[in-house]
Protein backbone atom coordinates (compact mmCIF):
# COMPACT_ATOMS: atom_id res chain seq x y z
CA UNK A 1 0.00 0.00 0.00
CA UNK A 2 1.25 3.62 -0.84
CA UNK A 3 1.43 6.24 1.82
CA UNK A 4 -1.65 8.09 2.87
CA UNK A 5 -3.92 5.02 2.19
CA UNK A 6 -6.64 3.57 4.60
CA UNK A 7 -6.99 0.00 5.70
CA UNK A 8 -10.09 -0.69 8.02
CA UNK A 9 -10.04 -4.02 10.12
CA UNK A 10 -13.86 -4.75 10.78
CA UNK A 11 -13.48 -6.88 14.35
CA UNK A 12 -11.21 -7.27 17.16
CA UNK A 13 -11.43 -10.53 18.50
CA UNK A 14 -9.47 -13.47 16.83
CA UNK A 15 -6.97 -12.34 14.34
CA UNK A 16 -8.44 -8.67 13.89
CA UNK A 17 -6.14 -6.86 16.30
CA UNK A 18 -3.22 -8.98 15.61
CA UNK A 19 -3.27 -8.11 11.88
CA UNK A 20 -4.01 -4.33 13.11
CA UNK A 21 -0.86 -4.18 14.71
CA UNK A 22 1.28 -5.67 12.32
CA UNK A 23 -0.40 -3.84 9.66
CA UNK A 24 1.23 -0.76 11.34
CA UNK A 25 4.44 -2.07 11.97
CA UNK A 26 5.32 -3.20 8.41
CA UNK A 27 3.24 0.04 7.20
CA UNK A 28 3.54 2.51 9.09
CA UNK A 29 2.46 5.30 6.34
CA UNK A 30 -0.98 3.75 6.10
CA UNK A 31 -3.73 5.02 8.01
CA UNK A 32 -5.09 2.06 10.28
CA UNK A 33 -8.58 1.84 11.28
CA UNK A 34 -9.96 -0.87 13.59
CA UNK A 35 -13.43 -1.29 13.97
CA UNK A 36 -15.33 -3.09 16.98
CA UNK A 37 -18.55 -3.79 17.74
CA UNK A 38 -19.57 -2.81 21.68
CA UNK A 39 -22.54 -3.07 23.53
CA UNK A 40 -23.96 0.81 23.07
CA UNK A 41 -21.20 1.74 20.72
CA UNK A 42 -18.52 1.86 18.34
CA UNK A 43 -15.37 2.06 18.46
CA UNK A 44 -12.44 3.12 15.90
Amino acid sequence: MKKGEKLVIVGCSGAGGPAAMMSKKLMPDVDVTVIRKEKFFIVR
